[in-house]
């Protein structure tokens, strides 16, 4: 098959859906398959321009020109491309599906459709998103003929406007975060993400700063890009909370260094208000590591609170540190023992069923012979 995954943001931008798609096309070249990727040409976090054609890690990326902006662009000359593929797997629900969804009558290409949230992740505008989801993504999803809904909860969401859902949840390289050696040497707690207002690493700074007063050599460290702005407003609040010199702010490290990092993690942390899956806490799992994350739907369908993991209420500071400071407090065999049932719960995800799971779907929507 050639496949073309067509998302909004991709590699060199950093972030789940970016991650998602380059271990999804990597997994079916070892297949035996095709899958390019088809993106804009621009970063949405800088404004810097990207060059209209590049192969990264092997993978063929086509940008194409647009007009508008993050929340919502132009970009018809995808049209151009289609007839190069036997099938569009479109990723996020934004001008792409929406474009090709309303004229799957006049391009014909057997489409599939990857939720990954849709456009929930903020509280912008939350009765217009309610009435653009009920009437224009409605209208869009009759020119899918498969919507693979990312988590439990969008397979509930997406299930109210179209009856063609079919629930594949995230995969991750299991085998990648399954094989670190973990050497932890004191108390870190790391958080991996971006920096963006509905990760809520404000909150994050807040409980860590109660922690701070049990356990005065417990450190955090905070890895992701900055895509909002917000890495000096955290840095002074960190100051003010007294906390700066027990705080790093790793900003967006290569592979190996996340690994390294994660491999001296005692603890993940995320105070996240909105996660569409919560990538990063699955790999974390999948390292063995004790996470405490936030009460909220994503994580509550990963983590068995007190049996994988933690869940608490990060808008509620002395909670949320005390959840850290009990994670942190386990004995070694019960810390050991929890590690490995996170391991476990994880291994759910790894990329080599997940893969298996969007092939099928794949050859189900194509037409009979071109399913290959």
């Amino acid at each position: 098959m050639n496949i073309l995954q067509v998302v909004r943001q991709f590699l060199p931008s950093t972030g789940g859906m970016e991650t998602y798609v380059a271990g999804l096309c990597r997994q079916l070249q070892l297949r035996g398959h095709r899958s390019d990727v088809a993106t804009l040409d621009y970063l949405f976090n800088s404004g810097d321009p990207l060059p209209p054609y590049e192969h990264i890690d092997g993978i063929d990326v086509i940008r194409l020109p647009s007009r508008g902006n993050a929340r919502y662009f132009f970009a018809p000359r995808l049209l151009e491309l289609l007839p190069r593929y036997d099938l569009v797997h479109v990723h996020g629900v934004d001008f792409f599906v929406d474009m090709l969804g309303t004229l799957k009558i006049i391009h014909n290409q057997p489409l599939v459709l990857s939720t990954h949230g849709g456009f929930f992740h903020t509280q912008w505008f939350p009765s217009f998103k309610k009435a653009y989801f009920n009437t224009a993504t409605r209208l869009s999803l009759k020119g899918v003929d498969r919507v693979i809904a990312s988590s439990p909860k969008d397979e509930e969401l997406f299930s109210r406007i179209t009856d063609n859902v079919s629930l594949v949840e995230n995969g991750i390289d299991f085998e990648l975060f399954s094989g670190v050696d973990r050497k932890v040497r004191g108390e870190v707690l790391v958080f991996v993400g971006r920096i963006s207002r509905n990760k809520r690493v404000d909150h994050l700074l807040e409980a860590f700063a109660i922690v701070r007063e049990r356990r005065p050599r417990a450190r955090l460290v905070i890895v992701g890009p900055d895509w909002e702005g917000l890495g000096e407003g955290l840095e002074q609040q960190a100051r003010s909370l007294g906390i700066r010199e027990s705080v790093t702010f790793a900003g967006n490290l290569s592979q190996d260094n996340l690994l390294k990092t994660l491999a001296g993690a005692s603890l993940f942390v995320s105070a996240s208000e909105y996660e569409a899956f919560g990538i990063s806490a699955v790999e974390a799992m999948a390292a063995g590591i004790i996470v405490v994350v936030n009460r909220i739907r994503a994580f509550q369908d990963i983590v068995n609170d007190g049996n994988n993991g933690f869940l608490t209420d990060f808008s509620d500071s002395p909670v949320a540190a005390e959840a850290i400071d009990s994670a942190l407090g386990m004995r070694e065999a019960a810390a050991a023992r929890m590690g490995l049932r996170a391991k476990k719960a994880a291994c759910r995800y790894d990329w080599r069923s997940v893969a298996g799971e969007i092939i099928a779907i794949y050859q189900q929507v194509l037409p009979a012979g071109d399913n290959g």
